[in-house]
């Protein structure tokens, strides 16, 4: 009788490596391997791309690395070492399908931490052999090796694995693209401070979703489904004017999925119609799954499984109280190019305005008893006998201080700003007043609340921006002026301003 013996021919494997619809997918597998092999250090990933030269490498340093035991488990289709829930890799196949979508030739050179020895595999054939590789990876005296690989060789200890392709194959490459989509598959990663990327010399900085300071985040804590799945995170509301734009980079409503810190899919509804309305495209999340295991190219998730089934029962019912509010709130009106043209507008007649009343004493009320005024509201400076000494194009020259601004509502703005009045921006704000404040990274902005009753019909004309913004000047902490006193410093500012076009 025959004996039935199941193989595989390497034709197969050239076959599946066609399922990567891009470079830069395929480069995120050779990307996610030494993740895998962190054992909990902070991971450096240097990707360089070299079209000129025909090569693409990726070099990991910091993590475990590899010895020639590790190359040969490596090499191996589907075997290797168990891969843990915790690992990003869980099918042995993808960093090496990859290499054959990615170019022709394939060369590993790699030490583990904590050892002297350095190895090396090279295979030219790899994107095109059929037949399977026999051999020995190669052991290198590390003064064989220069640039970065023979400097870390140098460090006693240090771990690394460079994974180099030669003869690339016809992909479309675009370097902002590739770096947007690291910044954002790896976002979690670079932000939790587990690892840096760079690429071509640059470091990649994760993919920002700023946080809407009107909604409270709905916070996630690490549960435990029934279904043995664990899931953590968060939901909010972002504002999507503040979010990045360029090539590559990409933002979708609803949920982002992260499979022990790489993103898996973004806009997951989880049952809910997040397009139905304008104020529900501003709903994101993201949330940590484990217990459950995404497809080979870590593009999706198997929904049908009932472990990806409580995820989605589970996120709909931590949804749902965010999705309310937000179904209550109308429908903002698009913020247009020549909107953000007049609020830019308005914020210069506003400087303007400042200044002008910095230059009259009379509206500042800033004479001191027996003393004149000085250009911009200060008084003269008092003498000394202890000049300061600044330097200016390499010359030193003698300057005094000069005085603080009079203490008064404008005098305080000036004090604080001087002519530098923040930036006006829009967001729905819910019932609240007609603006507030923003910090962000980029500063401090004054945000008018597109909700507010009277900015339906008035919102979008500089009089309204301008005396929203005044009055949210002079009424803000630190200058503190009653309402009465507020009206009227508005009135003479706006008045000012009506000259100031």
């Amino acid at each position: 009788m025959a004996t039935i013996n199941e193989s595989i021919g390497r034709e197969a494997l050239l076959a599946f490596a066609s399922q990567y619809s891009s470079m830069s997918e395929a480069l995120m597998e050779l990307i996610d391997n030494p993740f895998d092999y962190r054992r909990g250090r902070h991971l450096t990933v240097e990707v360089t791309i070299d079209k000129r030269n025909d090569l693409v490498s990726v070099l990991d340093h910091g993590g475990e690395g590899m010895n020639a035991g590790g190359l040969a488990e490596w090499i191996g289709w589907g075997t290797g070492h168990r891969h843990e829930v915790t690992d990003i890799g869980q099918y042995h196949v993808g960093g090496k399908l990859a290499a054959i979508y990615l170019a022709e030739g394939l060369e590993i050179t790699c030490r583990k931490a904590g050892e002297r020895d350095v190895w090396r595999f090279a295979d030219p054939r790899w994107g095109s052999r059929t037949d399977l590789f026999r051999g020995e990876p190669e052991a290198l005296a590390p003064d064989r090796l220069a640039g970065a690989l023979g400097g870390l060789a140098a460090r006693d200890g240090v771990g690394f694995t460079c994974v180099t392709l030669r003869g690339l194959k016809p992909h479309r490459y675009e370097r902002r693209i590739l770096a947007a989509k690291l910044a954002n598959a790896y976002r979690s990663l670079i932000v939790e401070g587990h690892c840096s990327i760079v690429l071509d010399g640059d470091e990649v900085e994760p993919l920002d979703i700023p946080v809407s300071a009107s909604f409270d985040p709905t916070e996630i804590p690490s549960t435990k489904l029934e279904s043995g799945v664990r899931v953590r995170g968060r939901i909010w509301v972002t504002d999507r004017d503040r979010l990045p734009s360029g090539r590559g980079v990409s933002f979708k409503a609803g949920v982002r999925t992260v499979f022990n810190g790489r993103t898996i899919t973004e806009g997951e509804e989880f049952g809910h119609y997040l397009a139905g309305r304008g104020t529900l495209q501003r709903l994101v999340g993201e949330i940590q799954v484990t217990g459950v295991r995404p497809n080979t190219t870590k593009t999706g998730w198997h929904q049908d499984s009932p472990q990806w089934q409580a995820v989605e029962q589970f996120m709909y019912e931590r949804m749902s109280p965010l999705v309310a509010e937000l179904n209550n709130l109308g429908d903002a009106r698009p913020i247009s190019r020549e909107q953000k043209k007049r609020a830019e507008s308005v914020r210069r007649r506003i400087a303007a305005v400042l200044k002008q009343l910095g230059e009259r004493s009379t509206a500042l009320g800033s004479v001191l008893e027996g003393e004149a005024d000085a250009p911009g509201g200060r008084k003269p400076p008092a003498p000394s006998d202890e000049p300061r000494s600044v330097q200016q194009n390499g010359t030193h020259t003698e300057t005094r201080n000069r005085t603080e601004p009079p203490d008064d509502a404008v005098g305080r703005l000036l004090r604080r700003y001087g002519g530098n009045v923040p930036p006006i921006e829009f967001d729905q704000l819910g019932r609240a007043g007609r603006s507030q404040w923003r910090d962000s990274e980029r500063g401090r902005s004054i945000v008018l609340n597109t909700d507010y009753p009277i900015y339906e019909r008035f919102g979008d004309t500089e009089e309204y921006m301008l005396e929203s913004a005044v009055m949210h000047l002079l009424t803000e902490e630190g200058v503190a002026l009653s309402y009465a006193a507020a009206v009227e410093k508005l009135d003479e500012i706006v008045w000012l301003a009506k000259a100031v076009e």
